[in-house]
């Protein structure tokens, strides 16, 4: 009886344990197929590029002191009242303005910072020191390495007087995509922020904005 009984909670148990690795496997199945094609077909460890693909005339802008003075600079003449109608950031200067907008642990963490500007969209590359982010990446935490290629992406928008935020809704480390539902706990952790986007200041003058591969344009609010 008891040999019967324990074949019983055995075969339970192995029930359970199947039933968990597959709900694991199919939840984190991108994840899994980004391990696949990084480690046994020995594809090379860098950003995807999925996200640039078909945009040979977009150049990456990295961040720098000069960048962030000449974007706060165009900032300024918005902010005049009798600025201009609009002005256009380099894709550099969008670079400088995004990373002033992460927590100072996340800028210590990131590494070889570049931009892309897609139709509406900003692509974010870096090389991320994982340990900051501890605790948000989940059961795959382990198989990362000390420092990974980290893509962000997503679009951007007005969202108060004086406010741009970007909303990343694509975040990949190595070659492994988030699922879309953990993706603002993550940029939570380089923001220290809440609400999953990266805000960016900006004039209260500015009430509209254009992401294009040659630049980004701030427009200015129309009073009414």
């Amino acid at each position: 009886m008891r040999g019967c009984v324990r074949n019983f909670l055995a075969s339970v148990g192995c029930l359970t344990l199947l039933v968990l690795g597959g709900v694991f496997s199919w939840h984190y199945r991108a994840q899994l197929s980004g391990l696949y094609r990084s480690l046994l077909r020995g594809e090379p460890r860098s950003n995807p590029v999925s996200e640039t693909a078909g945009t040979a005339t977009a150049s990456p802008g990295r961040p720098s002191p000069q960048a962030l003075r000449a974007a706060r600079r165009k900032e300024e003449l918005m902010a005049r009242a009798d600025g201009p109608g609009y002005v256009v950031l380099t894709a550099s200067e969008m670079a400088a303005l995004i990373t002033d907008g992460l927590a100072p642990s996340a800028r210590e963490a990131l590494d070889s910072v570049e931009v892309v500007l897609l139709d509406d969209r900003f692509v974010f590359r870096a090389q991320l020191l994982v340990s900051v982010m501890e605790g948000s990446l989940g059961p795959l935490a382990g198989m990362f390495d000390r420092r990974e290629p980290l893509t962000l992406a997503g679009s951007a928008r007005v969202k108060s007087p004086g406010i741009v935020a970007w909303e990343p809704d694509s975040f990949v480390v190595r070659a492994f995509p988030f699922p879309r539902a953990a993706i603002p706990a993550l940029v939570n952790r380089l923001t220290g922020g809440s609400d999953g986007e990266v805000l960016i200041s900006v004039p209260r003058t500015v009430g509209d904005l254009k992401i294009r591969p040659e630049g980004v344009t701030f427009y200015r609010r129309v009073e009414h």
